[in-house]
C-alpha cells in the first residue's frame, strides 16, 4: 500500500561534480556505518529509493542515492554515455565522497552500472545486489566481429539518431500522465503504488531543456558499446558476492534474462518475488528490504 505522506524527498541532498558535471547526491544514515550506494534504473532517480534507503539506514547502514548524468536533477549534457560512463560516476562519488568500499544496490540499468563499477574497480565494491539486471544482451547470442563496411555504417547511423529522431516529442509524450501512466504500469504489477510522486519522479526530467539531447546521447553510447562492456563479459569477471532480485512478473527485464545470467553464473543466488513487477524494491519494500538486509548479514556476520 501507498504510505500516507510518501515522498521521494529522502536524506540530506548535496552536488557532487564529475567532469565539470553537478551530480545530485542523497545521503542518510550515520557516518560511522558501513556505506551502502542505491542506482536507480533508466529514466528514474535516487528518490525512486523512497522506500529503502530509511529502512537501509534504521538497519545500520550509511546510504547514498546518485542521479547519474543525465537523469533526475544531475545535469543533462549531450554527451555519449553507456554503463561504463555511469559506473565511474558512482566510483568517483566513492572515492571522493564515501572513501571506503562499498555495497551496491542497483535496479536495472543501476543493476548494470553497479556491475560494470564492480568489475572496473573490486576493490572500491564489496558486495552487489542485482534488483533486476536488464541489459538486451544477454538475450543475444555472443556477437561476432561485424565487417568494417558494417561497423563504419552502424556509426553513421548513430550520429543520424542525433538529428533524424524526434527526441523532444518523445520526452514530451512520455511526460504526460495519459502516456505516462501506462508507460510504468508497464513496470509495476503494483500498480497502487503508481502515485503522485513517483509519477512526478519521472516526468519532471522529461521536461528539462538537456533532457532530448541527453537520451540521444546515451541512447548512442548504449548502442555503440563494445562487447566486454555488456552484463554477460561483465558476469563472468566480477567477483565480489553478488544477490540477484527479480519480480515474477517483471515484463522488461524478463524471465529469460534471469535465466541467461544464471546460465552464465550458476553460483549467484536468485530471489524471486511473487506478484511483483520490474521495480520489487518500490511495489514490496517490506519484503525487498528484508532479503536485502537478510543476506547482507550473511554476507557480513558482525
Amino acid at each position: 500500500m501507498v504510505v500516507a505522506g510518501e515522498t521521494t524527498d529522502w536524506g540530506h541532498v548535496s552536488v557532487l561534480h564529475w567532469r565539470g558535471q553537478p551530480l545530485h547526491v542523497r545521503q542518510l544514515g550515520n557516518d560511522s556505518d558501513p556505506p551502502l550506494v542505491l542506482i536507480h534504473g533508466f529514466a528514474a532517480a535516487a528518490g525512486h529509493w523512497r522506500a529503502n534507503a530509511p529502512a537501509f539506514a534504521a538497519a545500520g547502514w550509511q546510504v547514498y542515492g546518485l542521479d547519474l548524468l543525465g537523469f533526475g536533477a544531475s545535469a543533462q549534457p549531450f554527451w555519449v554515455q553507456d554503463n561504463r560512463t555511469w559506473a565511474q560516476q558512482v566510483l568517483h562519488l566513492i572515492e571522493q565522497r564515501i572513501r571506503k568500499p562499498v555495497v551496491i544496490v542497483g535496479h536495472s540499468l543501476g543493476a548494470l552500472v553497479g556491475l560494470t563499477a564492480a568489475v572496473l574497480r573490486p576493490e572500491l565494491v564489496k558486495a552487489l545486489v542485482l534488483a533486476p539486471l536488464q541489459d538486451p544482451a544477454l538475450l543475444k547470442p555472443r556477437p561476432r566481429r561485424r565487417h568494417p563496411f558494417c561497423r563504419r555504417w552502424q556509426r553513421v547511423s548513430r550520429i543520424l539518431q542525433r538529428w533524424l529522431v524526434p527526441w523532444r516529442l518523445i520526452l514530451w509524450l512520455f511526460s504526460r500522465k495519459w502516456l505516462l501512466v501506462p508507460g510504468l504500469r508497464a513496470a509495476y504489477r503494483q500498480r497502487h503504488r503508481l502515485d503522485p510522486p513517483i509519477l512526478h519522479l519521472f516526468a519532471r526530467p522529461c521536461r528539462r531543456p538537456g533532457a532530448a539531447g541527453s537520451l540521444a546521447g546515451m541512447t548512442m553510447g548504449m548502442g555503440a558499446r563494445p562487447p566486454q562492456a555488456t552484463a554477460p563479459a561483465l558476469l563472468r569477471r566480477v567477483t565480489c558476492p553478488v544477490l540477484a532480485l527479480r519480480g515474477q512478473e517483471d515484463r522488461l527485464a524478463p524471465q529469460a534474462m534471469a535465466k541467461a545470467m544464471v546460465h552464465l553464473r550458476p553460483d549467484l543466488p536468485l530471489q524471486v518475488l511473487e506478484g511483483c513487477g520490474h521495480c520489487p524494491h518500490d511495489e514490496e519494500p517490506k519484503r525487498f528490504n528484508g532479503i536485502v538486509l537478510a543476506w547482507l548479514r550473511e554476507t557480513f556476520p558482525a
